[in-house]
């Protein structure tokens, strides 16, 4: 029963961390016509945007397998086999990590300086700041899943 509402909570958070996503996403693309523009002449501009957009799917990536995985746990976590049990919530804790590093490495984990009269951009480095902890909040809650799986004996 604690592992269930556990998974609950892992799903309410990982829509939430989708939400931020959806939002980071949108407000990047208000600039997209522009960065392909300018990638067009600037080699780390393409770079950037390449970066940017590989970054913004980690997360959103990571974030639905969560979502998935938490919600298929809750509900039909019993007809699964010992082993996928035991080892789903290792698995996706581990693939957080991966996520939440690598959007990290590339946004500044919250060092980016927000750029004048670039509103929406702004907005959106926020919300993938939020993001990042959103993954990181849900790789510790996976974490806590396996070792509950563990000594439980689910």
């Amino acid at each position: 029963m604690l592992l269930q509402v556990l998974h609950i909570a892992q799903a309410a958070l990982a829509a939430y961390g989708g939400q931020q996503s959806f939002h980071a996403i949108q407000n990047l693309l208000k600039y997209e016509e522009a960065t392909q523009k300018l990638a067009k002449y600037s080699n780390e501009a393409d770079r950037q945007l390449q970066k940017t957009r590989a970054t913004q799917a980690a997360g959103a990536i990571a974030l639905i397998m969560s979502l998935v995985a938490s919600v298929l746990l809750a509900f039909r976590g019993h007809s699964y086999g010992f082993l996928v049990r035991t080892l789903a919530s290792p698995f996706m804790a581990g693939c957080l990590f991966l996520a939440r590093q690598y959007v990290q490495d590339y946004w500044g984990g919250g060092k980016r300086v927000p750029l004048p009269k670039m509103g929406s951009y702004n907005d959106a480095q926020k919300q993938t700041e939020d993001l990042a902890q959103v993954l990181e909040r849900l790789m510790f809650s996976w974490c806590a899943t396996s070792v509950l799986c563990l000594l439980a004996g689910y």
